[in-house]
């Protein structure tokens, strides 16, 4: 390499040495962007369900206490002994939840009924003198009968405390205060008047004169109570969100009037209560 060659690189470095420089001052650092966290969705119904229960009275709350020993004929009496309920809880935490549920009570209906024991007014079709068709006052025989009915209502507020969780099997205890609708009827005396046709020429027949038969003497009550329960249970989480449910219950309404026979008598007492095993369902809204 000659002497001018190597003077001619020399003086071409130092040209470029600030060029290099200024373009290393414009050359701006690498930026790094933090990942954004993963969007976790808000669970806006953590700690809420819905729940559902039948029950099954094994304890009457109207049980006759009498037997049968009266003046009528035959007595009949129809029960539903089964409950049932609807409502909303929350999980307070794993340990304590509270619901509002509003339920069905068991019911019942009888009547003691004696044939052909009273009389029934009303009117016959008949000729007169001139062959024109009339109505005559009569009577006839008809069924005298007694009847009474009960069926109730209620709202509770029920809390529970979960005990653990065992095997996958979570016993619980737990009560509830509310309020019961309670309505009672019952009617004495009452006649069965049945209407009969008029014959093809136009005469006998029987027409009542009350058509929807005579209610004797009635009485009826319909009032709100206070009520309360205690139970214990358990469940089991058949999945992530549904539990299944197998209690015991006392439910009590100790205001609450109801008709009861009592040899032969329709007798009105106070004070309902009565022992249910339910089985229930619950659905976690998470």
């Amino acid at each position: 390499m000659t002497f001018k060659t190597r003077i001619a690189l020399a003086l071409a470095a130092i040209m470029l040495t600030p060029l290099s420089q200024a373009l290393s001052a414009d050359y701006d650092p690498p930026i790094y962007v933090d990942q954004a966290p993963d969007y976790v969705p808000v669970e806006v119904g953590s700690g809420w369900y819905l729940r559902g229960d039948v029950g099954y009275a094994f304890s009457h709350p109207f049980e006759n206490e009498s037997t049968v020993t009266g003046p009528m004929e035959s007595f009949t009496s129809e029960a539903s002994l089964f409950t049932g309920s609807i409502g909303m809880g929350y999980h307070f935490n794993d340990y304590l939840r509270l619901e509002l549920n509003g339920g069905i009570l068991p019911t019942n209906e009888f009547a003691d009924r004696d044939k052909l024991a009273a009389t029934c007014d009303g009117s016959t079709y008949a000729k007169n003198a001139s062959g024109d068709i009339i109505t005559v006052p009569t009577s006839q025989e008809c069924d005298l009968f007694d009847n009474a009915t009960n069926k109730g209502y209620s709202v509770m507020a029920n809390g529970y405390v979960d005990l653990g969780t065992y095997v996958g099997i979570t016993p619980y205890i737990g009560g509830g205060l509310g309020v019961a609708y309670n309505k009672y009827y019952k009617s004495i005396g009452a006649r069965d008047c049945k209407e009969v046709e008029a014959n093809p020429s136009g005469t006998g027949g029987f027409i009542c004169d009350d058509p929807a038969g005579y209610e004797g003497e009635t009485d009826t009550g319909a009032q709100f109570n206070l009520a309360y329960s205690i139970g214990a249970g358990l469940s089991y989480r058949v999945t992530k969100n549904v539990s299944l449910d197998l209690g015991y219950e006392y439910f009590a309404v100790p205001g609450a009037k109801f008709v009861a026979y009592d040899d032969g008598a329709f007798n009105i007492k106070k004070g309902i209560d009565y022992q249910t095993v339910k089985l229930g369902l619950r659905y976690d809204l998470w």
